[in-house]
């Protein structure tokens, strides 16, 4: 496969738009986070919690939205359910792995500083472990395309001009 092509391609595309959205739910989610755990308003579990629902939201939009070009009332059982079972696998491992965190960090620094910073971290490393695998479920099956009223943008040509035509689409060649 041709490497300029495929930049060029609709999958690099959709995964550069799932890159930036998935960056901005990150920065949502850690900047909640960073908030109610370092101002001791949660604990580092709550806050894993309260950093996992802002940011999914972000990334549910910005996802299905923008990265996927998904429009109308989505299919409970193909997008929604698939969706969120996912982001609670992730909340499920943030949690966890921010609780271990809290209490290596209690044992590691002395300080808040530090520790708030390390249990940032291991919350920011899970979602980027998870970041992959998300992007390939989401493309593949999550956002796939059913034949349904999907729009590709700024298709061109050869694969990607078959993807925006729709199924019952004739080449007027084979009209005549």
């Amino acid at each position: 496969m041709n490497l300029r092509r495929f930049l060029k391609g609709a999958v690099a595309r959709i995964f550069t738009r799932y890159a930036i959205g998935s960056v901005a739910a990150a920065v949502v989610s850690e900047l909640t986070l960073l908030a109610s755990y370092g101002l001791k308003l949660l604990g580092p579990q709550a806050a894993s919690v309260a950093a996992w629902a802002l940011g999914s939201i972000v990334n549910y939009t910005l996802s299905r939205w923008w990265a996927w070009q998904r429009r109308g009332r989505p299919k409970a059982l193909r997008e929604l359910l698939p969706f969120w079972l996912t982001s609670v696998a992730g909340l499920v491992l943030s949690s966890w792995a921010t609780g271990v965190a809290d209490r290596m960090g209690h044992e590691l620094f002395t300080t808040d500083g530090p520790r708030v910073l390390f249990v940032g971290a291991v919350f920011l490393g899970t979602y980027g472990l998870l970041f992959f695998a998300k992007f390939a479920f989401f493309h593949y099956f999550v956002f796939a395309d059913t034949g349904s009223d999907v729009v590709v943008e700024g298709a061109g040509a050869g694969e990607d001009e078959a993807a925006r035509r729709s199924r019952s689409q004739v080449p007027t060649t084979t009209r005549e």
